[in-house]
């Protein structure tokens, strides 16, 4: 199957409000996915399982671990909720009092929303020329730290961490903090990581994945952490029963076998990115290299980008002042984007 015989991106007018600021896929669910799902419509008014342990054996196949050491969520935030209910339960008890959160900053809006839900406090730490700075994080851990959250591909620039790096900063972290390495955009990345090599050298990290963007699942709300065995039991204390739908633990199964027609899209994904990238630099822009299905024009241009592009009707994530994100759609979202850049151009 070639890119042009791959199933056309959902019409962005077709699901009002439509944006470039969310992250999800323009690609509707693959074929194969959306017959059990239409089959799922029969039988409703079924409950799922009480527990998500169907789910959790075909996480575990898909990476070669055990399925003790897999945590099933809603989204990955879901499995950050978890994190964040397992450090604030330890406030309670002996020893070091983790009420902090420590992440890079800009981030995902989730984790300071999610560390405030579960009272913990959120420290941001800048990151650096766009790329998560792990040794100023580092010196932000003190005694009250209880997670420590590292997101690879960065959220919202697109960066990458060496896997070198990553096990170095998680190995100096005190043995009490719980470290979420956050994969939501691995599926897109040219730098692969192997989650059950690195979480069995790390018995406080949780790997973090999810089907809501490569897969294109973003409304089904699953996604995963992995940790050695002993983490992911503490952490399963905090799965809600019935709260993993039925068509949901349907489809996992279904998608996690159809990985050929998903690295197919994840290509065409990548390729739109690179085109994206080079028409942004041709109206001026200047968008940093991504490993994520977006692309992060920093600083006032891309805070200037932003506006120019709201006011266009194209939605796009203005991050504070720190720039803009935009999701790289199909080629028709490519081409709104240059239309809107081209108006302004030729009313200069």
């Amino acid at each position: 199957m070639t890119a042009a015989e791959l199933p056309a991106p959902v019409s962005r007018r077709a699901r009002p409000p439509a944006g470039l600021d969310l992250n999800e896929s323009c690609y509707p669910p693959l074929p194969a996915v959306a017959a059990v799902l239409r089959d799922e419509c029969a039988i409703a008014h079924r409950y799922p399982e009480f527990f998500p342990d169907s789910t959790r054996r075909q996480v575990a196949g898909h990476l070669a671990v055990r399925p003790e050491q897999v945590v099933i969520g809603a989204g990955a935030t879901g499995v950050v909720g978890m994190c964040f209910a397992l450090a604030r339960a330890a406030i309670d008890q002996p020893g070091p009092q983790p009420v902090s959160v420590v992440s890079a900053s800009p981030t995902f809006d989730g984790y300071p929303i999610v560390a405030e839900m579960s009272g913990l406090r959120f420290v941001g730490v800048a990151l650096r020329r766009g790329a998560v700075d792990l040794e100023s994080m580092a010196h932000a851990v003190g005694p009250d730290t209880g997670v420590v959250v590292v997101c690879s591909p960065h959220n919202p620039t697109g960066s990458v961490l060496d896997v070198s790096a990553i096990t170095e900063f998680v190995a100096a972290l005190p043995p009490h903090v719980i470290a979420i390495l956050d994969e939501a955009y691995i599926e897109f990345s040219e730098h692969p990581t192997d989650p059950a090599y690195l979480v069995g050298r790390h018995p406080n990290l949780v790997v973090i994945r999810t089907f809501s963007k490569a897969y294109g699942l973003a409304g089904l709300r699953v996604g995963y952490g992995v940790a050695q065995a002993d983490l992911a039991r503490r952490l399963r204390a905090f799965e809600v029963p019935f709260g993993i739908c039925a068509p949901a633990i349907a489809a996992v199964p279904v998608a996690l076998a159809a990985q050929r027609e998903l690295m197919q899209r994840v290509w065409a994904m990548r390729t739109e990115r690179q085109i994206l990238a080079r028409r942004l630099r041709r109206y001026g822009a200047r968008p940093l290299h991504s490993d994520a299905n977006f692309l992060f024009v920093p600083g006032r241009e891309g805070v200037a980008l932003g506006s120019l592009l709201i006011t266009s009707g194209i939605p796009v994530k203005v991050c504070g002042a720190h720039g803009v994100r935009i999701t790289v759609g199909s080629r028709a979202d490519t081409d709104r984007i240059v239309a809107a850049l081209r108006g302004l151009t030729a009313a200069v």
